[in-house]
């Protein structure tokens, strides 16, 4: 279970996908497009700021609600990406590598909405109580089997 939203692997996708997307932001021909450099970085902006937002709720649906709008967001970037590309702000290589990572995270995005949905913790704060609870009762299912074995070999050898 993380304990923060840094300690969740999608985490540095997210980053990633945000740095490459400010550098198109840096370029001067989007620059000198201010409404499209808007919407673009509104959105950018909007795919972190979600996901922490729904790490701080308190049911894992809550959660999956806000990672849903990050992954609208994403959508949004992708599909304003290629306005760019049309209007000749980047190249063919800058859209079809920022496509290739979006749609990347979104499918990331995707299947862990899923996952939380499915899972519905109903109080988040809960997990780690509840996941080592699940692995005590592991380690003894282990105990017991191995101690089985042992008295099935010892009365096999008798």
């Amino acid at each position: 279970m993380a304990k923060r939203i840094e300690d969740l692997p999608i985490h540095s996708r997210v980053e990633e996908f945000w740095n490459a997307i400010n550098a198109i932001l840096d370029l001067p021909a989007v620059r000198r497009d201010s409404d499209l450099h808007d919407e673009i970085s509104r959105a950018n902006e909007s795919i972190g700021s979600n996901m922490v937002e729904g790490f701080e709720q308190g049911t894992d649906r809550a959660f999956a609600k806000y990672l849903t709008y990050s992954k609208g967001s994403v959508a949004e970037i992708l599909k304003r990406l290629r306005k760019a590309y049309y209007r000749r702000y980047i190249t063919r290589q800058e859209l079809d590598a920022r496509v290739s990572q979006g749609e990347e995270l979104e499918k990331m995005l995707g299947g862990f909405i899923k996952y939380l949905e499915q899972s519905d913790w109903k109080d988040r704060g809960y997990h780690e109580a509840v996941l080592e609870r699940d692995e005590k009762h592991d380690q003894r299912r282990t105990q017991q089997k191995r101690a089985r074995k042992l008295a099935r070999d010892s009365s096999i050898q008798d």
